[in-house]
């Protein structure tokens, strides 16, 4: 199974994320704020692993654990007071004056 290479690997290119240099480039931080590119994504990721000859029932466990992969992080996010834990619609909101 094949993933993008991020252009950072391949031209030597610093990564877009300016800071600290041994931070590995982060090739689909884009793609969280675009619905459309998140369904590409995961198109790909499906087609690559069933020519990889993975079964229908072999890509849902792989989809099982990375929810529980996502789940299990956001718990420990949750337990450490990370204020990004915490969704977007439980934040207080403030009213318009």
């Amino acid at each position: 199974m094949e993933f993008p290479t991020p252009k950072a690997e391949i031209t030597g290119a610093p990564s877009e994320r300016s800071g600290d240099a041994t931070q590995r480039p982060r090739p689909y931080e884009h793609a969280s704020r675009d619905p459309r590119a998140l369904r590409i994504l995961a198109k790909t990721i499906y087609r690559e692993m069933r020519q990889g000859g993975l079964a229908e029932e072999d890509v849902m466990s792989v989809a099982g654990e990375l929810l529980s992969l996502v789940a299990g992080d956001m718990k420990d996010r949750r337990e450490n007071g990370d204020p990004a834990s915490i969704p977007p619609s439980s934040a207080p909101t403030r009213k318009p004056r």
